[in-house]
């Protein structure tokens, strides 16, 4: 796969993630943020030892890789992905391949950082990613509601 095949499969499904065990759609998202991929976490899907997974996203930034590891991903295809995020790949060993880097993930409204970003800036720790990013959301949620 390239970057082209998986940006035509983003639009081909109308979805803002795919993602591919062993070359078969196993999960497919419109949400947007890291929703996907929390979602992604809570279904169980079984993945055995050897099962190959990719993650096709519209944006990655550190947060989602960090998300994507604990999904189990190995490849990622994305039209951008943070210099945070790439980071965090090589860290893990997680293959990606992006149109464009960007220093980091821009907030919903143009003028910093995303918060969710933010929330995982100086984190390695899987399960403590997990956790700043569903506190960062759970305050995102109180000061928009």
């Amino acid at each position: 796969m390239n970057l082209q095949q998986a940006n035509n499969l983003l639009e081909d499904h109308k979805s803002s993630c795919i993602i591919l065990k062993n070359n078969e759609i196993v999960f497919t998202s419109s949400n947007i943020g890291v929703k996907p991929l929390l979602l992604f976490l809570k279904e169980k899907i079984n993945i055995g030892e050897y099962d190959q997974l990719v993650l096709i996203d519209k944006i990655i930034g550190k947060a989602a890789l960090l998300l994507a590891v604990k999904c189990k991903i190995q490849r990622i295809y994305t039209p951008i992905i943070s210099s945070l995020a790439l980071d965090a790949a090589k860290h893990y060993n997680v293959k990606c391949q992006a149109s464009k880097i960007v220093p980091y993930i821009i907030n919903r409204e143009g003028n910093g950082m995303c918060p969710i970003e933010s929330s995982v800036v100086n984190i390695l720790d899987l399960d403590e990613a997990l956790l700043n990013i569903e506190l960062a959301i759970n305050r995102l949620m109180n000061t928009y509601n």
